[in-house]
């Protein structure tokens, strides 16, 4: 499946057998941090989309997208104000219904108390996880250089997200929801990180990942699927592959714009010239003076939040 700009999202042919999460129609309304007394908000807008199984998914958009709010939703922690949630094939009503087993959560900031070791989260994970592996975790703390007795307000952010993704590849979780996992992780640690993800999705043909991030940079290899939320609207859902196929970055004259203003998405003037994206079907229809080139996945999701936020 594969949407963009106009073309409305149909989740209709997605295959439930082949999904990890489906959502459909999804609505959460929250209060406003600001002012309690304002009216709720509506954070997120009839949100249907897919995470396909043993698949990784990269949930994009910029900071207050609603990104983080739809995964608390799609971890339990928060109820949805409609629609509704299927997380391995069960069903998720509300903040008091419990995950399926099997799904590992590494969440933005630590809910744990900042006092608690590493090895007070992994004793705590193997309480209700009899299969947990302890030695995993214990591999990925030594390559990370986390001591067993590293207090979480002792470490840097760097070192919480590194801890809690230890702690959740444990699980060998057949779901894993990651909150802006490199988003404060140095250059080194990302490399880290990618290959202990690359490794666990190895592991089973299963396995599934659905990552958000708000820029995918040196990931976007890493990434099967994608998922772009705008103000709290999926503007863009597909397969990462066929989303390149697709697409055309086309530079042309600006006084052409007029002439192929259908076509061309989230234009960009440099001097005389414009830049904008544009599906390969119909570039057939423009004039000889266009340049075209193959899009990247960054390029697709740039234009795309252009031409969305216009």
């Amino acid at each position: 499946m594969t949407t963009s700009f106009d073309h409305p999202l149909d989740s209709s042919d997605a295959d439930p057998a082949n999904s990890a999460v489906t959502v459909q129609d999804l609505d959460i309304h929250l209060p406003d941090a600001q002012r309690w007394t304002r009216p709720l908000r509506r954070v997120l807008r009839g949100v249907s989309c897919e995470v396909p199984r043993g698949q990784v998914t990269a949930l994009v958009g910029t900071n207050g997208a609603g990104k983080t709010t739809l995964l608390r939703a799609l971890s339990g922690a928060l109820a949805a104000s409609s629609g509704t949630i299927e997380v391995l094939g069960v069903p998720l009503g509300g903040a008091e219904d419990s995950l399926p087993a099997g799904v590992g959560i590494v969440p933005d900031v630590p809910c744990h108390p900042d006092h608690w070791t590493a090895d007070d989260l992994v004793l705590a994970q193997r309480r209700v996880e009899p299969a947990y592996d302890a030695h995993l975790t214990g591999r990925l703390l030594r390559r990370a250089g986390i001591a067993p007795d590293a207090q979480l307000r002792r470490l840097s952010a760097g070192q919480r997200t590194r801890l809690l993704l230890a702690v959740a590849l444990g699980i060998r979780p057949e779901l894993l929801l990651l909150d802006e996992p490199f988003a404060r992780l140095d250059p080194l640690a990302r490399t880290d990180v990618l290959d202990e993800l690359r490794e666990h999705q190895a592991g089973g043909e299963d396995r599934t990942i659905l990552l958000s991030t708000h820029d995918l940079g040196e990931i976007d290899r890493f990434v099967d699927h994608v998922v772009l939320l705008h103000e709290g609207w999926v503007v863009l859902e597909g397969s990462a592959i066929d989303l390149v196929e697709e697409h055309l970055v086309a530079t042309t004259a600006v006084p052409g714009r007029e002439a192929h203003a259908e076509v061309l998405r989230g234009a960009r003037r440099s001097g005389d010239q414009l830049e904008a994206l544009v599906r390969a079907e119909d570039a057939v229809g423009l004039d000889q003076l266009t340049d075209l080139r193959r899009a990247t996945l960054q390029d697709i999701l740039t234009f795309t939040l252009r031409e969305v936020s216009r």
